[in-house]
């Protein structure tokens, strides 16, 4: 039973302790503060509501920082590597917001003003929050609350309520314009192999990274996907299998790929290795794609007359990204009118959700452009389309 009487602190603060039980052989009390005897009297009730609702009292403060490492212990040994790494990437994002509180006390306008201030700025990029992002944060801290509702520590989740604002930015996700793939396919360099596999076959750099001459037929004009690597510190680890059961598989490639890789030459197993004709790691494929960045700078950074601007600074070009190169061989299926279901194999993908995506995406810039282009017909016929005015 607990205790009804209410003790006044030195501090002018009241008090009141309510017994939970035995634990280890020991009485265990929870203490309930306010500045008036009717506060506490209010907060031992939830106390009771609690107990009676069979959640654990004894932890309602543990911190949110405290449950979230105990999550990120069970996603080490559920997750690849590099998920985990992104994992705790967002945990101590979130931490920032909600790290120090109580668990039990984190409330939807706690989690919903961590939304609304990381849409406004991110602490480490000090730009606004990708829509996309933005979800990603919310499950994390759902995933957490969820795992202290499953330990009988709480009875909602906060973050169930939780909207993410339609106007945060969207992620941008583009394919290379038809001037951006030609830049791929005539500029000579050690990464120009890897840039043609992800944009002529949809290879992701975790498939490109352990690929060998063998896993090519170049008669049968066909890639085999059946590894892939995962990050581990600064080093890759080989493991069987594509990042998803789907990712393993049999990508069909186009004419002007198999010619390229037959003129290539073969300096041992892997297709892509290192300058020591090692597998790549972190390190030697930054380093590699850096440079591969400065050579297409060099060519195509200026107009040909000047390497800088009018007001003197240097014209670079847009960075290209592995998945932006992955995202143009989505982008030539959809303009050579292969189907969405064949598009979602040859890419990988786990769900025809995500082709569909892409491919509704391209339909409507498709479709944008070629309003865009009767605008300007139209414009440049002016003079005989008059609209009359009354």
């Amino acid at each position: 039973m607990a205790k009804s009487r209410v003790k006044k602190r030195p501090d002018g603060r009241y008090m009141m302790q309510i017994y939970l039980g035995m634990v280890n052989g020991k009485r265990k009390y929870k203490s309930v503060y306010g500045t008036t005897p009717k506060e506490v009297e209010t907060k031992a009730e939830e106390v009771r509501v609690m107990m009676g609702k069979g959640l654990d009292v004894a932890a309602m403060r543990d911190t949110f920082s405290s449950w979230a490492e105990r999550w990120l212990k069970l996603k080490k040994s559920t997750v690849s590597p590099a998920h985990y790494v992104t994992c705790a990437q967002k945990i101590e994002t979130i931490n920032r917001w909600l790290g120090p509180l109580s668990i039990t006390e984190i409330r939807p306008a706690d989690v919903q003003g961590m939304i609304l201030d990381l849409s406004e700025q991110n602490p480490y990029t000090g730009k606004p929050t990708a829509k996309r992002t933005l979800v990603e944060y919310r499950s994390v801290v759902h995933q957490v609350c969820q795992m202290a509702i499953d330990n009988r520590l709480m009875d909602y989740n906060p973050a169930s309520a939780v909207k993410i604002a339609t106007e945060a930015p969207q992620e941008r996700r583009r394919a290379l314009t038809a001037e951006e793939q030609g830049w791929i396919l005539n500029t000579p360099h050690r990464a120009q192999r890897a840039a043609m596999l992800m944009m002529l076959a949809g290879l992701r750099r975790g498939e490109v990274i352990p690929l060998t001459w063998a896993d090519i037929d170049l008669d049968a004009g066909a890639i085999r996907v059946n590894k892939s690597v995962a990050k581990a510190g600064t080093k890759f680890e080989v493991k069987s299998g594509a990042k998803t059961a789907a990712g393993e598989r049999v990508v069909q490639i186009p004419k002007i790929l198999v010619q390229f890789l037959q003129q290539q030459p073969r300096e041992g197993l892997l297709v892509c290795p290192d300058t020591k004709g090692q597998m790549m790691t972190e390190t030697s494929w930054r380093r590699m794609w850096e440079s591969y960045q400065k050579e297409l700078n060099a060519r195509y950074g200026h107009d040909g007359a000047s390497k800088f601007t009018p007001g003197g600074l240097p014209k670079v070009i847009p960075n290209i990204t592995p998945h932006m190169l992955r995202h143009t061989f989505c982008s030539l299926m959809y303009l050579a009118g292969v189907d969405a279901l064949a598009a979602m194999e040859q890419m990988g993908h786990a769900d025809l959700k995500t082709t569909l995506a892409i491919y509704t995406h391209l339909d409507q810039e498709h479709k944008r452009r070629n309003v865009e282009k009767l605008d300007k017909y139209l414009a440049g016929d002016a003079s005989q389309m008059q609209v009359n005015k009354k």
